[in-house]
């Protein structure tokens, strides 16, 4: 019988090592760079990227019981772009961002997780923060394990 270990539930680390290396930028002179993937309590506080991402777990995860290897719950994708200099969200940057996690994320299969955007509240509009000189966009994802989780290696 497998027991469910609720230590070894990491949606959000699972994504994040997913999405990193994943989603592009236009930079200046039209190339590109990859935007960095930062899981909760990540991000540093000095040589901030302008383009970032922050996952963090929205909600306690739920199951059905230890003795069932199934747990379900919710991530927070947290798009921040820095803003114009005159205190302006770069509405056309973020837009092609989040074109690419329209590609990526909606019924995403990981080895240990099914992503997919939850039919009621899975946006939240884009903010600036002038205090922090960026605007934040969040998606709401649900996520359920998949029959990989807690399996236990075999030769």
């Amino acid at each position: 019988m497998i027991m469910m270990k609720p230590s070894s539930i990491h949606p959000d680390v699972e994504l994040r090592d997913y999405l990193q290396g994943t989603i592009d930028v236009v930079v200046s002179g039209g190339a590109t760079e990859k935007v960095t993937v930062y899981g909760d309590w990540e991000k540093p506080t000095n040589d901030i990227p302008d383009d970032f991402v922050i996952i963090m777990n929205n909600g306690s995860p739920a199951g059905v019981g230890m003795e069932t290897p199934y747990a379900e719950g919710y991530v927070m994708v947290s798009l921040y772009c820095k803003l114009n200099d005159d205190g302006t969200v770069k509405k056309n940057r973020v837009e092609k961002i989040l074109a690419q996690f329209d590609e990526v994320l909606d019924e995403l299969l990981t080895e240990n997780y099914f992503f997919k955007y939850p039919r009621e509240q899975f946006i939240t509009p884009t903010t600036p923060n002038v205090t922090s000189g960026y605007s934040v966009t969040t998606l709401n994802l649900r996520w359920t394990t998949t029959s990989n989780f807690n399996k236990p290696n075999t030769p």
